[in-house]
């Protein structure tokens, strides 16, 4: 999977590190990991670090990975980012019609 169709979020030790602010991790790496929180889409974080080239980017949020201070997951659908696609319209209908 690329990493322009994966969402990132902080592990539990990102979070420390994140908020411990270590001189052990590197100020990029905490720059990423405070944008990042709970989960943030590659697109959104090369869009906060425009000023940094994309290859650098890709290559701090493998890093990231590695260390287990970051964790991806697959985005839902292409078009997805609004997390409406797993919604079931009729389904939806159907609960708002009952209610009368």
């Amino acid at each position: 999977m690329q990493p322009a169709e994966r969402i990132y979020r902080r592990t539990s030790a990102g979070q420390q590190a994140s908020l411990n602010q270590s001189a052990d991790v590197p100020v990029e790496y905490r720059r990423v990991l405070e944008l990042v929180g709970t989960g943030t889409h590659v697109a959104v974080i090369r869009a906060c670090l425009r000023s940094h080239p994309y290859e650098h980017i890709l290559e701090w949020l493998s890093k990231l990975e590695q260390v287990g201070l970051l964790e991806s997951v697959a985005q839902a659908g292409a078009d997805d980012l609004d997390f409406s696609g797993s919604f079931k319209w009729a389904a939806l209908a159907a609960a708002h019609n009952a209610r009368g």
